[in-house]
C-alpha cells in the first residue's frame, strides 16, 4: 500500500460528513438544521455544512501522511445527488432507469456501513477480541499506523470491498415512497438507513439486509421515505387479503343459510371486515402498483422512533420539534446508547 507524495500534500477535507450533505439541505429551513443530542438531552442548530460529521472520519494517518476515502463516497454521493433529487421533485420512483436504481440501491447501503454505530460496532467487535486473546495482534501495518488507525482503515476498506455483495441483497426487494401526509416533523439521524423486522428468528437475530421480511427505510427529504419490503412480506400481505376475502364470504354464506338468517350484528360485523380488506387492498396496490404511501401519523411515530433507538447520538429535523424524542428517550433511557452489538 502506498500514498501519493502529490496527492498527500493536497489539502484534503479534515471535516468528513457521516450524512451527506445534499441530504441534510433537504432537511434544513435557512440553510440550517434543528438537531438533537440524545446523550445530554441539548437542542440547537447548525449549517449543514458543520453537522453530521467529524474530523478525519474518513482520513486515515499511515507513514506520517493521510490515506483519504472521502473521495470513495464523494464519488457515490454526486453520483446519487441528482437521481434523489428528482425522486424528492416528482415524489416518484416510476422515472427511474435500472441504472438509476442500481445506484440508488448502492447509496442506501453505503449510508448503513459508513455510518458511526457501525464503526463502533467493529471496534467494539476488535476490542472484545483483544481483551480474550490478548497475544493476537491485529493491527498487521503497526509499523505504520497506530491501532486505532488500523481499526478504521480495516473499517472503510470493508465498506468497499462488501458493497457490491451488500448492494445485491436489495435488488429484489420492492421499493417505494412514503410521502408525509400529516402533521409533526420526519427525524433524519447520524444513522439514517434503518431497518425493521416483525418476525423473530432465535439467537442470530431478525436485522439484516438479506433477513426475511426484513424492512428497510431512508429519509430523502424533509417529507420523504425511500423504503424497502421484503417480496416474501408481499405475498404475506397478498396471500393474507385472498384469506380474509374468503373467510368473510363463508361467514355471511353459513350466517344467511341459517335458521336465525343474518342479523343485524352479523351485517355490521360483515360490513366492517369488508371496510377493512378494501383499506388493506388499497394499501397493498399503492405499495405494488403506484410504488407509493401515503406517510400518515401512525407511520411517522414509527419511523421516527426507529431514528432515535438506531442513532448514534445525534438527530436532525427541518423545525425545532424533538418532543416525541425527548418522550421517547425518558420512557426508554437505553436508547440513549443506541442498538449497536452487545458483546456478553
Amino acid at each position: 500500500m502506498k500514498i501519493n507524495a502529490t496527492a498527500a500534500k493536497e489539502k484534503l477535507p479534515r471535516y468528513n460528513h457521516i450524512v451527506p450533505k445534499f441530504i441534510l439541505e433537504k432537511f434544513s429551513d435557512n440553510g440550517k438544521l434543528s438537531i438533537f443530542d440524545k446523550h445530554t438531552l441539548r437542542q440547537f442548530k447548525l449549517p449543514t455544512y458543520r453537522a453530521m460529521g467529524e474530523k478525519d472520519f474518513n482520513n486515515v494517518h499511515i507513514d506520517g501522511g493521510v490515506l483519504s476515502f472521502e473521495q470513495k463516497f464523494t464519488h457515490i454521493e454526486d453520483q446519487a445527488a441528482p437521481i434523489i433529487a428528482q425522486i424528492v421533485q416528482q415524489k416518484s420512483l416510476a422515472s427511474l432507469r435500472p441504472m438509476d436504481e442500481a445506484i440508488l440501491h448502492t447509496f442506501v447501503v453505503v449510508q448503513l456501513l459508513r455510518s458511526k454505530r457501525r464503526r463502533l460496532d467493529q471496534a467494539a467487535v476488535g476490542a472484545e477480541i483483544k481483551r480474550r486473546w490478548p497475544e493476537v495482534d491485529l493491527n498487521p501495518l503497526k509499523e505504520r499506523m497506530a491501532d486505532e488507525e488500523y481499526d478504521k482503515f480495516f473499517a472503510l476498506e470493508m465498506t468497499f470491498s462488501k458493497l457490491g455483495d451488500l448492494t445485491s441483497n436489495l435488488f429484489p426487494k420492492h421499493s417505494y415512497l412514503m410521502i408525509k401526509d400529516c402533521g409533526g416533523e420526519l427525524y433524519i439521524s447520524d444513522n439514517p438507513m434503518v431497518m425493521h423486522n416483525s418476525k423473530q428468528y432465535g439467537p442470530y437475530g431478525n436485522i439484516g439486509l438479506g433477513v426475511p421480511h426484513i424492512e428497510i427505510y431512508h429519509p430523502l427529504s424533509h417529507e420523504v421515505v425511500l423504503a424497502y419490503m421484503c417480496p416474501l412480506t408481499m405475498r404475506e400481505m397478498e396471500e393474507k387479503l385472498k384469506s380474509s376475502e374468503i373467510d368473510v364470504n363463508s361467514y355471511f354464506s353459513r350466517k344467511f343459510m341459517s335458521p336465525k338468517g343474518l342479523s343485524t350484528a352479523d351485517r355490521l360485523k360483515i360490513e366492517q371486515c369488508r371496510t377493512e380488506i378494501r383499506r388493506e387492498k388499497t394499501r397493498y396496490a399503492l405499495i405494488k402498483d403506484e410504488r407509493l404511501l401515503p406517510l400518515n401519523s401512525e407511520n411517522l411515530l414509527f419511523l421516527n422512533s426507529l431514528q432515535v433507538m438506531n442513532s448514534f447520538r445525534y438527530l436532525a429535523c427541518r423545525k425545532n420539534d424533538f418532543h416525541f424524542a425527548t418522550k421517547a428517550l425518558s420512557e426508554r433511557p437505553h436508547w440513549k446508547e443506541g442498538l449497536g452489538i452487545k458483546i456478553g
